[in-house]
């Protein structure tokens, strides 16, 4: 009798740690989908501190190309 009590908690326990790890992985998977999709990203990773500087004059470049480099 005690060996089939000793079973079923083997069995409960082995069960518990099997279920345990499938659900660390299939969030692992998750996490490393939602990374890889590129989806909502400005939503996700949006700076709020940094303010855009207004542009100069409409239909301008927000920065200076300088195309006179010195060699």
């Amino acid at each position: 009798m005690n060996i089939l009590i000793f079973f079923a908690g083997s069995i409960i326990t082995l069960i518990y740690a099997m279920s345990f790890v499938w659900e660390m992985k299939q969030e692992k998977i998750l996490k490393e989908k939602e990374l890889r999709d590129n989806k909502y990203y400005y939503a996700r990773n949006m700076s709020s501190d940094k303010k855009k500087q207004p542009k100069r004059k409409k239909g301008s470049q927000s920065r200076i190309k300088n195309y006179n480099l010195k060699k």
